[in-house]
């Protein structure tokens, strides 16, 4: 018995060794399968990887393309702003300037009339002394006197210069 003992539990260790032989060749086929399962996950996620950096890259190209028109159209702005005070600048010297010479034309125009008001009034005066001459004690059929004459011409003619510079 002690043989057949001997055999037996050689049998069983040749099965054991069998069992585990085929069961190790199992598990190895199942991490090989699961070691090619791992690689194609790893190439997938490689793949999204490259994709993610690409769009980060793409992003931050982008990002900087739009700082850079941000910073242009600041710059813009600054020099629009800066045209637009210039231009308010003129314009308010300009309406200063306008004022001026809305007011200096005012005073022309009132001095004008002043002086038409006093030659219309010296144009008076003379029809009167030429329409009452005829009836005057003193008037003797002659025109009037040089000097009275030579006064009126010469009312005349600084009335129309006068009037010429305001015109």
């Amino acid at each position: 018995m002690a043989g057949n003992d001997s055999e037996k539990q050689f049998l069983s260790l040749i099965r054991d060794f069998a069992s585990e032989k085929s069961h190790g060749e199992r598990q190895i086929v199942n991490l090989k399968k699961r070691i090619e399962e791992l690689r194609s996950e790893l190439t997938g996620a490689n793949a999204e990887l490259q994709e993610a950096k690409l769009s980060k890259e793409s992003a931050e190209q982008e990002l900087k393309g739009y700082e850079v028109e941000l910073a242009m159209n600041e710059a813009s702005t600054q020099t629009l702003e800066a045209r637009i005070k210039s231009v308010q600048d003129e314009i308010s010297a300009i309406g200063s300037e306008l004022e001026a010479l809305m007011n200096e034309g005012a005073a022309k125009r009132n001095d004008f009339i002043k002086k038409m008001v006093e030659l219309n009034a010296c144009i008076r005066n003379f029809q009167n002394s030429v329409a009452s001459a005829p009836n005057n004690d003193d008037y003797d059929g002659r025109t009037p006197s040089n000097g009275s004459v030579a006064s009126l011409s010469h009312s005349l003619t600084h009335a129309y210069a006068d009037t010429e510079m305001h015109i």
